[in-house]
């Protein structure tokens, strides 16, 4: 696996794709305006397509009892971030207008853009699949669990209907009638290109998105958003998820797994929870000070987790 200087360098790839986005932004080349329909063609294409391709591509098919545990285990690592932001909301007394943002903001990890490039690197791509699949059960928690806490009221099982959710499902019973052999070889070429473009392009959004962010950012009275976020995000369940991959059952053959949850663990809470909460009229400067504070956080605490996580797996 290697050392703190092997990590800092698999880490790095990503970082530096979200300060120039920042930069890019700060410099007036990729303008704000573009944003929302970036965002669209990201979600609605590229990313479907990235998540297509390395699944149908994969060479290994993933028996359906393994498919069960691996979606469940994406559904409870999402609705423990939720639970435990919940739990925190209520010891410190946040207010009714904060705390649904909160318990949204903080409860979900970063569990693609910023994963997938540091998974790559550490283990290579063949291991993005399994990341992919576990991300379905990611998907389901977020839109039940994730939009019970945020507004109950508001709660539309549609939204478990979107694009890279039914990719994914699409995906796996194209991979279980013959995987890419099926699909025209130029079609398989434009999805490949697609899905390449998928990682970059979303990490420069985000990194301009943050430079915005910033511009209008003030702390909350007494730090209690930040603390909480760091707590929650950066602390108590990467703990939990580390424990369970080091220590917690699981099924025969699936020992990668435990690398999956490693990385998943590390990583701060995701800005598309900042989309989320503006579609449904929450408290944008909570989520914003429970996302950036806890990007700004993970630099630290990121590579830290990785080496101590990683090495106790494969100890």
């Amino acid at each position: 696996m290697g050392n703190l200087i092997d990590i800092l360098t698999y880490v790095a790839p990503p970082v530096l794709l979200l300060l120039l986005g920042a930069a890019v932004r700060r410099a007036g080349w990729f303008k704000a305006e573009a944003d929302a329909s970036v965002s669209v063609l990201t979600v609605r294409v590229l990313y479907p397509c990235f998540f297509f391709y390395h699944i149908v591509g994969s060479e290994e098919l993933m028996p359906p009892d393994n498919l069960a545990f691996v979606v469940g285990s994406g559904f409870l690592c999402i609705s423990l971030g939720f639970l435990i932001a919940w739990l925190v909301a209520r010891l410190t007394r946040m207010d009714t207008l904060c705390a649904p943002a909160f318990i949204f903001s903080a409860g979900i990890f970063n569990y693609g853009y910023f994963a997938f490039p540091v998974a790559i690197s550490l283990f290579g791509e063949p291991i993005l699949s399994k990341f992919i699949v576990f991300n379905l059960g990611v998907e389901i928690a977020i839109w039940t669990v994730g939009i019970f806490f945020l507004a109950s009221s508001q709660f539309k099982l549609s939204g478990l209907f979107n694009p890279p959710a039914i990719s994914i499902i699409l995906a796996l019973l194209v991979r279980s009638f013959g995987g890419s052999a099926i699909i025209p070889s130029f079609i398989w070429e434009v999805i490949e290109m697609l899905g390449a473009c998928s990682i970059p392009v979303g990490l420069l959004l985000i990194g301009g998105s943050i430079s915005d962010l910033m511009r209008g950012f003030k702390f909350s009275e007494g730090f209690k958003i930040e603390l909480s976020a760091i707590f929650v995000r950066l602390l108590v369940v990467p703990a939990l998820m580390i424990l369970y991959a080091w220590a917690g059952p699981i099924p025969e053959g699936m020992d990668w797994m435990r690398k999956v949850l490693v990385v998943q663990s590390a990583m701060p809470a995701g800005i598309f929870a900042l989309v989320v909460v503006r579609l449904y009229k929450g408290d944008r400067a909570t989520a914003m000070r429970s996302i950036i504070t806890s990007i700004a956080g993970c630099l630290i605490t990121l590579p830290l987790w990785l080496l101590l996580g990683l090495k106790l797996i494969e100890g």
